[in-house]
């Protein structure tokens, strides 16, 4: 019986070791499960790279991009439909303080919630449930001008709105202002009544101008016309969908990233005063426009279901990369070659880039870069330059 009892407490003592150990991999950043299954591991710069040598060209550019300790910082994903081509966590931590950034870490994506929204009003525009060429009238019968802009137009970015409910230099002269409206300290009637009552920057369908209004217009349609909030819509109808079990939508202090310290000079506002976290811990105002928290492997599958059609037919999918006028809905094109469209996301504390190219060779390929405050901003445009160039 005493053998039978040592037997079982050393029993004991080996599972509490190796789990011990699988814990310490997993706070090193060293094990990432299932996503990086079948992956070659480099313990000399944490990244993890396929061993196909037809992406051996694509490797050596990721690698190179990622080696400079002054720049990198954050999570970098490539991949295609089929296969994780490389993947890197470097110079970030977990909230935990410890735990190497990785395929899993969630971050602020700002304006990349921008492609989400587009989706959904695609969907219901397929479901029947809105038109493009509805007037914003329609939904909001008390905005005179609204008449003349139509969901088309908000979400191609050629409305004529300004980019925020109160005008840029409004906020910059007046702190108390400016901190009330970035902590939601405006009700949604508030700030229509701001918007309403100011003069359009152009007529609608004219021009295109980037403007954050257009989006927090389009997710207060979607709570419009399905009768249930933003946050609820995208994650019943497109994280559900795209099985994105580490994202976020209207849900403040998700985040398992720590955000760096905020570059001085940024903001002509006092930053710990308005943002004490360190990130954004009031939505109301950015959603639709960028409040959604994921991370690189939740966006990889946004992006592969978006692609595939498993979101979108391929006619919504023809208006989504119609970017004529300047801007898609949810994407820009960039680069000269083969077609590839862009959506950057900007936060008080974080960075985002999410890629997406048709290739000849490799066929569908992303690139998902996720950082912290960025220490050297055209680090993620030099990384997209080389890829675009070499691809």
């Amino acid at each position: 019986m005493k053998r039978q009892a040592l037997w079982c407490e050393i029993r004991f003592f080996l599972i509490l070791v190796v789990a011990a150990a699988m814990l310490t991999g997993c706070a090193a950043g060293e094990s990432n499960s299932l996503f990086t299954e079948g992956l070659a591991y480099d313990e000399a710069d944490h990244t993890w790279t396929t061993e196909e040598e037809s992406f051996e060209k694509l490797v050596k550019i990721m690698r190179q991009e990622c080696a400079y300790p002054d720049t990198a910082s954050g999570v970098y994903l490539l991949a295609t439909d089929d296969h994780v081509i490389f993947l890197c966590g470097v110079n970030s931590v977990e909230t935990d303080g410890k735990t190497r950034v990785n395929a899993y870490t969630v971050f602020e994506i700002g304006s990349i919630t921008k492609t989400f929204t587009a989706t959904a009003i695609l969907q219901l525009c397929e479901q029947g449930k809105l038109d493009l060429d509805d007037p914003l009238g329609k939904y909001f019968p008390e905005y005179e001008k609204g008449a003349g802009i139509t969901i088309r137009q908000l979400l191609h970015m050629q409305s004529g709105l300004r980019r925020e409910f109160f005008p840029d230099e409004a906020l910059e002269k007046d702190p108390v202002l400016m901190k009330k409206y970035y902590t939601d300290g405006f009700s949604d009637e508030e700030l229509l009544a701001a918007l309403f009552e100011a003069e359009l920057g152009f007529v609608p369908g004219t021009k295109y101008e980037y403007s954050n209004v257009n989006y927090t217009l389009l997710a207060m349609i979607i709570e419009k016309v399905t009768g249930e909030s933003y946050g609820v819509y995208i994650r019943e109808h497109i994280f559900s969908v795209c099985e994105m079990e580490h994202s976020y939508c209207m849900e403040p202090g998700k985040l398992t990233s720590v955000p760096e310290s905020v570059l001085e000079g940024t903001y002509p506002f006092d930053f710990e005063d308005v943002f004490p976290t360190g990130y954004m811990s009031d939505l109301r105002t950015a959603r639709g426009a960028g409040d959604i928290y994921s991370c690189a492997a939740d966006l990889l599958s946004f992006d592969r279901a978006l692609t595939s059609g498993k979101l979108l037919s391929q006619e919504a999918l023809d208006e989504m990369f119609n970017t004529e006028g300047g801007y898609g809905c949810g994407w820009m094109k960039v680069g000269r070659r083969e077609p590839a469209y862009l959506h950057s996301g900007g936060t008080p504390s974080y960075m985002s880039h999410n890629l997406y190219c048709q290739t000849k060779r490799y066929g569908n390929l992303y690139l998902i870069i996720l950082n912290p405050t960025v220490r050297n901003p055209s680090h993620a445009e030099s990384i997209m330059k080389d890829l675009l160039m070499n691809y």
